[in-house]
């Protein structure tokens, strides 16, 4: 199971609901990662970013984590749903 974390950026766009996005995202990926806040000095497999828009600049690089996926809107749950799953069946095998 991976070690995820996640972080939310602004919120300028509030057509975009990035707690729902979460919530979909946390609940398909049950059976393959565990998600947290994220805490001083750990690392993590997975630092998944919910944005409401493509022009935030934060990365959050203070935050360390094997892979950065990004979610911008809706349509980006499915695709970031894949790789963090394809990023667990790795890690397992």
């Amino acid at each position: 199971m991976l070690h995820c974390t996640v972080k939310f950026c602004g919120g300028c766009n509030p057509r975009h609901d990035r707690g729902e996005c979460y919530s979909t995202v946390r609940s398909a990926l049950s059976d393959a990662a565990s998600f947290s806040l994220p805490e001083e000095g750990a690392h993590y497999d997975v630092l998944l970013i919910i944005r409401g828009c493509t022009g935030c600049p934060y990365l959050y690089e203070e935050i360390e984590a094997d892979h950065r996926i990004v979610i911008t809107s809706r349509d980006d749950m499915q695709s970031a749903i894949d790789e963090i799953r394809a990023a667990a069946s790795h890690s397992a095998g």
